[in-house]
């Protein structure tokens, strides 16, 4: 991934249309079911781009082998978003790219997160809400992973503090930001 990109969050097809004409090369697909996923994943690879599919929040999809496998192999995403440590492990079994994600409420969750990255070892680590953005150098320093901030990330005045805490990215659905 290359540092200070704006990743697409997309939760439907007008969003996806839009990501697919920016520039940005991942794509993020927050919401969807089961059934559109193999229209989307087409599309999003015949753009050139890479396709990370958040499997907490996408319909027909279970927590387990059988799913991951083949999204892997049938729908051939790139990669995967959790909050759900066998779902990364799983996807890590599978070869797929794994992004741990994690919500930063409290000095028990930043915890939390470095403890399942530890152990789960993901590609990349997306902490949210964004403007937590202070604990984005503790959290790598402790991890060794890079990370994606996300959660209010609304204007482009908001990514310089974003980018300049050290995160690599960050993920937004603001298709304004989709340009930059």
């Amino acid at each position: 991934m290359q540092p200070n990109t704006v990743i697409p969050a997309i939760r439907n097809f007008k969003e996806l249309e839009q990501a697919l004409a920016s520039p940005q090369p991942i794509l993020f697909l927050l919401e969807g079911e089961l059934i559109q996923l193999q229209g989307i994943a087409d599309a999003v690879r015949s753009a050139g781009k890479k396709l990370f599919l958040h499997l907490d929040m996408v319909k027909g999809i279970k927590d387990d082998e059988a799913s991951i496998h083949y999204l892997a192999k049938a729908i051939k995403i790139d990669g995967v978003i959790s909050t759900r440590t066998s779902s990364l492990l799983l996807a890590k079994k599978h070869r797929l790219a794994a992004i741990q994600r994690g919500f930063l409420i409290d000095s028990h969750s930043v915890k939390t997160i470095i403890n399942t990255a530890a152990h789960v070892k993901p590609d990349y680590i997306e902490l949210l809400p964004s403007f937590a953005h202070s604990m984005v150098g503790k959290i790598r320093q402790e991890t060794n992973t890079e990370i994606i901030l996300g959660g209010f990330v609304h204007t482009r005045e908001d990514l310089p503090a974003l980018f300049g805490s050290g995160a690599i990215a960050v993920s937004s659905s603001n298709a304004a930001l989709w340009n930059v």
